[in-house]
């Protein structure tokens, strides 16, 4: 049929007419199911989409705890290890607390004279030579430094110097004052050999090793 055959006929034309009108209400109703099925799929992203950030987000702030869980372990170990290092490595003192106990304990007592050695080849040794030294000499006593030990042994040791086999006092009150005060006192065999330099007989000996 040609076109001004169409156009001239009422039929043809009729069924143009109700095509149109199909069409013009299909239209609407199909670009509304694909605007709803757009929505629809859009929201189910944003779901699916959110679900995997909350998960990734969950599992990464469960990472973030545990790893600040181990690093804590490690820092309270370090601490640890820091500590015992600090005891090792620091200088022996005489603590307040315990020069007031060997001042007690030590202050009147009749005593012969005192010869603290301390090991030849360590600076630490010597200077806490000096202090016990320092202390008895306040309690009254008779104390000499000797820096000239060849004794590398750990603590303190107490001994005497005896050749003529005199009786020697405050032996056993330097013992128990050391005890006392929690120094690191050992019981050791020191021979007089070991301490270079001239000592004299008739001597309480204390000889200070190693750390």
């Amino acid at each position: 049929m040609g076109w001004m055959t169409f156009w001239e006929s009422i039929a043809a034309l009729r069924r143009a007419e109700f095509i149109t009108v199909i069409a013009t209400m299909a239209l609407p109703l199909l670009s509304g199911t694909l605007l709803l099925t757009l929505r629809h799929r859009i929201k189910t992203l944003l779901n699916q989409t959110t679900q995997i950030q909350g998960a990734f987000f969950h599992d990464s702030v469960e990472r973030l705890v545990e790893k600040n869980r181990a690093l804590s372990h490690h820092l309270g170990t370090a601490g640890q290890e820091l500590t015992i290092l600090r005891q090792v490595t620091a200088s022996r003192q005489i603590t307040s607390v315990q020069k007031d106990i060997l001042l007690e304990k030590l202050h009147g007592v009749s005593a012969a004279p005192v010869i603290v050695a301390a090991y030849a080849f360590e600076d630490e040794s010597a200077s806490y030579a000096a202090e016990i030294a320092a202390v008895l000499r306040k309690a009254g006593w008779s104390a000499t430094l000797n820096k000239s030990s060849m004794n590398d042994f750990k603590g303190l040791s107490l001994g005497r110097i005896n050749l003529m086999h005199q009786p020697l006092a405050g032996l056993h009150e330097l013992a128990q004052a050391f005890t006392e005060a929690h120094l690191d006192l050992r019981q050791r065999d020191i021979h007089p050999d070991t301490i270079a330099g001239t000592l004299q007989d008739g001597c309480l000996l204390i000889v200070v090793g190693r750390k």
